[in-house]
């Protein structure tokens, strides 16, 4: 979550004084939120540097929005008791989120952030985000294979949601879901009679995997704004 505090709350804490004090502080203007001083008693986000008389006395946080090409074999787990964990596999010496998940023996496009709000929103169940994977099964691709998947499959005591689907070779195919049931796909080519051998995230949110395996990228701009504004 993005945690959004009172001001005076703050300043309570971080100056250790009272309430009072704190709201006369913020009155007589000696309270600064980034480069405005602010007269009342505002919620405060994480990003929100606080000066008092011109004094930083909290820092905002650094926001991370990282896109990385999990290899298969990596367990989506920040649980380091879990052997090939991604707190262990990524070089990185703060908490982070990855959003949605990839089974072990996925690989491909994983979004990782410690925007707690930009996290809650991508999975949220409501957003229809598209997701993008290829596909390699262990038989020919039959011309009723792809509708099949298209229409929904009853898999886990539902039937999954219509998506779209493109043959790229005699094995290989793309598919396109806006939801993420466990397993999904394995489960809906079993269905089939098929089972996956190579299963590959290509995009997230309209976002490609442009890079190699275990390396990852800082997002841009543009497209931590696209994520922000689905």
């Amino acid at each position: 979550m993005k945690f959004r505090f009172t001001l005076q709350y703050l300043l309570v804490r971080l100056l250790v004084i009272s309430n009072k004090e704190a709201t006369q502080l913020i009155k007589e203007g000696s309270i600064r939120i980034n480069d405005t001083i602010v007269l009342e008693n505002i919620k405060i986000d994480e990003t929100d540097e606080i000066f008092f008389k011109d004094k930083s006395i909290r820092k905002p946080k650094e926001m991370f929005y990282c896109a990385y090409h999990k290899p298969r074999g990596i367990e989506t787990t920040l649980n380091t008791s879990i052997e090939n964990n991604l707190k262990d596999a990524l070089p990185f010496d703060f908490d982070f989120f990855p959003i949605g998940r990839l089974d072990k023996e996925s690989e491909g496009l994983l979004l990782l952030t410690n925007d707690g709000y930009l996290y809650k929103k991508l999975m949220n169940k409501d957003n229809a985000i598209p997701k993008i994977y290829h596909v390699e099964i262990d038989g020919d691709i039959t011309s009723d294979l792809l509708p099949f998947l298209e229409n929904g499959v009853e898999i886990l005591g539902k039937k999954t949601l219509p998506c779209i689907t493109k043959q790229i070779d005699q094995k290989t195919f793309e598919i396109t879901l806006v939801e993420g049931m466990n397993r999904q796909i394995r489960r809906m080519c079993y269905k089939a009679g098929y089972l996956v051998k190579k299963l590959t995230r290509v995009s997230f949110a309209g976002i490609p995997l442009d890079i190699q395996q275990n390396q990852y990228r800082q997002l841009t701009e543009i497209e931590i704004q696209e994520l922000k504004t689905l």
